[in-house]
This record gives structure tokens, sequence and C-alpha cells, in this order.
């Protein structure tokens, strides 16, 4: 029997965390088998001290992980197919990897910053002098001549009607190719000396992983950047160890109820769910499209059939779903698995826009887009809830653009705009319901139309006053683990569940835990 439907494939990457209801953080949605490029860890020229190459260390096999125990019989990972189980095994060594990559991330970035010191500009003017402006501009030629060279490579591509996300594959190559010449010039000059290892066990925050030009690199800088990334390995890893034994203990209990009523397993299943599910009336695929209509794209006559589908497979799900907790009602299943902790990331709030308190014990802070469908639909869901708390809860908000929305970073600058004049909300709220006319002169129309002063928001938007702004709470949300929006962060917990029930539950407890405490407030 297979009572969940999810795939059970464990994807362990870099970004893995994020809700279904999220918009990831890509460029677009065209996708190749590989990538070709890589400017994270860019290779030591020989005039740099390198360091000693670790010896391969050979672990032994991990012992099987007791999971959980039904009416007695244990499930361990030993129980589940050889891919999986290596997948899992695998992840303290990816969780090692992603330690080596993050230094060499932060190494970069020191640099960076070293050499915009000595040229006395910004990070960002010398990342738009020595990369951003070296970028060029691609003709249809040599997009027809990329997707050829790499048809193979691409996913359900038109080259055609897919040429501009085409074009931003190859900007990302070559951004990422100058970008890494560019790292490499710097450690030819600025000597890089390798210190303790990353991945010592209990590694002391004082310690010098690294020295960069004399100045040492301490394991601390690294801390706030590997927190999320370590738990979302954790956390995938955890997903898909539950996930896999929950199916093998619903097949248990439904093999032991066959045997009891001495009836195939599959009649079982045929009769509680495949019989019962039910097809939707028109009145509810109705009610369903007109809820959904802003997350849906297409007419209700075209996407009809998907709807029912949908609908179709939910009370299917519902169905297994009460099947499970009839059979588990009766049966001894104790789990041995814990689900791992969600790290407290220290979330900086400077000065960005606030409503509330700020002495409030609560702070609610929201990465979002302007152009995002997900973080338009949690709009209403936080108008709903966070008035309920009254002086208990702040709310701030900070810019997470997404490469693949074209009119996300300028509409981030613009709601900037409206900040320096006293009225980032009202904006914002405009932004959030106008997501569709998002160009410049529907920015510069709804300006007008909450009472901003035009000839100044004008010319601040553009001259592109804000974006440094933009471009800083981007960076910072990049080192929280940011790769989708809406990013909502409680009290530096990230929230999980984008609803007003997951939300209030998520405040509830973080108001639980600054009273046991007696935390004070996160402050700017």
């Amino acid at each position: 029997m297979r009572l969940k439907t999810v795939p059970l494939t464990l994807i362990l990457v870099l970004f893995a965390f994020g809700s279904l209801a999220q918009t990831p953080n890509r460029r677009t949605p065209v996708t190749r088998k590989s990538s070709t490029t890589t400017a994270v860890a860019p290779a030591q020229p020989a005039a740099t001290p390198a360091p000693v190459a670790a010896a391969p260390v050979t672990r032994p096999p991990a012992s099987p992980i007791p999971l959980v125990t039904v009416n007695g019989q244990t499930i361990t990972t030993a129980d589940f197919p050889a891919e999986l189980r290596s997948q899992i095994e695998s992840v303290e060594d990816r969780i090692a990897e992603t330690r080596n990559s993050v230094l060499q991330l932060q190494i970069n970035t020191e640099l960076l910053q070293r050499e915009a010191k000595r040229r006395g500009i910004t990070t960002h003017e010398l990342y738009e002098t020595e990369i951003a402006k070296k970028v060029p501009a691609f003709t249809p030629a040599q997009i027809k001549k990329f997707y050829d060279d790499n048809k193979d490579q691409f996913q359900g591509v038109d080259p055609v009607a897919d040429a501009k996300q085409i074009s931003n594959i190859m900007h990302d190559e070559v951004e990422n190719r100058l970008a890494d010449e560019l790292v490499q010039r710097l450690r030819k000059t600025t000597p890089v000396v390798m210190g303790v290892d990353i991945n010592t066990p209990n590694l002391n925050e004082n310690a010098v992983v690294a020295t960069i030009g004399g100045q040492p690199l301490r394991a601390s800088a690294l801390r706030e950047r590997l927190k999320p990334l370590i738990y979302n390995f954790r956390s995938a890893a955890y997903d898909a160890m539950k996930q896999k034994a929950d199916q093998m203990v619903d097949d248990i209990l439904l093999l032991a109820e066959a045997n009891r009523k001495q009836v195939g397993p599959e009649q079982i299943v045929r009769t509680e769910v495949s019989d019962k599910v039910r097809t939707p009336s028109d009145a509810e695929v109705t009610k369903f499209y007109s809820e959904n209509k802003a997350r849906i794209s297409g007419d209700l006559a075209t996407v009809r059939n998907q709807v029912v589908s949908y609908l179709e497979e939910e009370d299917r799900k519902r169905l297994e779903q009460a099947l499970s907790d009839r059979l588990r009602k009766g049966a001894d299943v104790r789990w041995l698995i814990t689900e791992p902790p969600q790290p407290v990331q220290q979330i900086s709030i400077d000065d960005d826009p606030m409503r509330g308190d700020v002495n409030a014990p609560v702070t609610v802070v929201e990465f979002g887009d302007f152009e995002c469908p997900a973080c338009g639909a949690m709009q209403p869901v936080l108008e709903e809830v966070l008035p309920t708390y009254g002086n208990k809860v702040r709310f701030v908000m900070r810019d997470f653009p997404l490469a693949q929305h074209e009119f996300a970073e300028k509409a981030a600058e613009a709601a900037n705009a409206a900040k320096a004049q006293g009225k980032f909300f009202e904006y914002a709220s405009l932004l959030f319901k106008r997501q569709k006319a998002l160009d410049v002169p529907s920015l510069k129309k709804y300006a007008s139309e909450i009472g901003l002063d035009r000839a100044r928001f004008d010319a601040e938007l553009d001259r592109g006053i804000y974006a440094a702004e933009v471009k800083h709470d981007m960076e910072d949300g990049e080192m929280y683990g940011i790769s989708s929006t809406p990013a909502i962060f409680i009290n530096g917990v990230r929230l999980k569940t984008l609803s007003a029930e997951g939300l209030r539950e998520a405040i509830d407890r973080a108001l639980a835990a600054a009273s046991k405490a007696g935390t004070p407030p996160q402050t700017p």
C-alpha cells in the first residue's frame, strides 16, 4: 500500500528549505541538466599559500538509525532502499562540503571588500564596474547558437518563446565566470592562508579559519550564514526518514488488518479509499477557482479539468489519511526520532519599514517581493492576524526581489521612495494588489494615488537612489538562507507554515518563550 503519495526522493540542495506556497529565487523556470560554472570556491592560484590537502576520510559503514516501533517491530534506515539510505547517510558529508564552500565564499567577500576599500568605492560599485557592466547583451543569433550547442541539456524549452530565459542563463554563466576571474586576480595579490579546519568538531567561534592579507577570519563570521544551511540538510533528511517510515508503518498495519479480515490489502484500500473518491460538483469547482483565482493562470473553462483532478486528489489524500488514522488508533506506534529544532537567527532590522511598538516582545520580519504571487496572497493573512496582538507584536518589511520577476527590484526601490515620504505601507499595499502592473509608469502613477510628492518620488526612482538599500536587503536575505519568498521570521525563527493558523501558532510560541525567558525584544 502507498497511502502517502508524495515522492520519497531525498533532495538535499544548498537552499532546500521552502514552502510549496513560496516563490523560489531562481532567474527563470528554464532548467538545464547541469551547470558548467561555479563561483563559490575558485581554485587557488599558485601565488597563494594553499592548505595541505587532507587525507581522504574512510568512513566505516553507518549504523542503522532506529526510527519507529510499531507493535513491537522496529523500523530502521536499514529497511530503506539503498539509494535513499545512502542519501541520508551522506548528510554530514554534504554539511562538511557546505562549510568549506561558505568559507570560500566568505574569503571571496572579504577580498572584494578589501579591493573596494582600496579603490575608495563600495563593493556594489566594484561589482558593477568589474562584472555587471562587462556582461554583454546577447543577440538572437548568439542565443540560438547557445541553445543548439546545449540542446540536450535543456528540458522542454522553446528557443523562440523562451529566448529571454535562455539569455538569462547565458548572462548568469558569463557573470559567474567574470566573478570567478576577479576573485582569482585578487587572490594573486592578497595572500590567503587557511587556518583551522572549518569542520573541526566543537570548533571555537574565535578559531581563525583563514588569514586574508594578514587579517584573521574567525569561525564566528560564518555562523549566521551556516545556521540555515545546516538546518536545511538535517531537516530534509528528517523529513525523508519520517515520510518513508510513515509509509512503512501504514503498510505493516494494513497487512495486519488484511490478514485479520482474510482479504488482500488492495481490497481494503479500494473499499475505503478508491471507491469513495468523489468527483467535485460544478459549484465546488467554481468556488475553488474563485477563492484561488489570483494564483491560477487561465480562466475557469481552461483550467476546469485541472481543478477537478486537483480536488479529486485532495479527496483521495483525505481518505488515505482517514484510513491511516483508523489503522493506527489501536496500534502501539512509538517514534524514536525527533525533528531538528529550527535555528534562531539574528535578523537585522536597522532602518527598515516598521509597524507596531518598538518595545514589542515579538518581531515579525518579512522578506518579500512585490511581484511574487505568494507574497501577495500572504498580505491579507498578515493584515488579519497581526493587529489582533496589539502592542505585543511589531512588523518589519524587508526586500528580496527575485531574479525571475522583471519589475520586482524597481518596485522595491519605489516602495523605499514612498518610505522616505512616510507612506511605505500604504504604497506597498497598492503594489501587492496590482502585481500585474509594476512597470515604472505604473509605479509613478500609484505614487500620485496616495498623495506623494511626485517630483521627488520620480527623481529618486529614476536615479536609483534606493537601489543600494534593496541590494543590502537581498545580501542579508541570502546570508539568512533565503531562496524563496515570502520568507517570514518570528523572533528569528523562520515561519514554516504560510497560513493564518501557522502564523498565530508561531507568534504564540514566541510570546510564550519571551515571557518565560524574560527576553528583551529584538532591537534595531
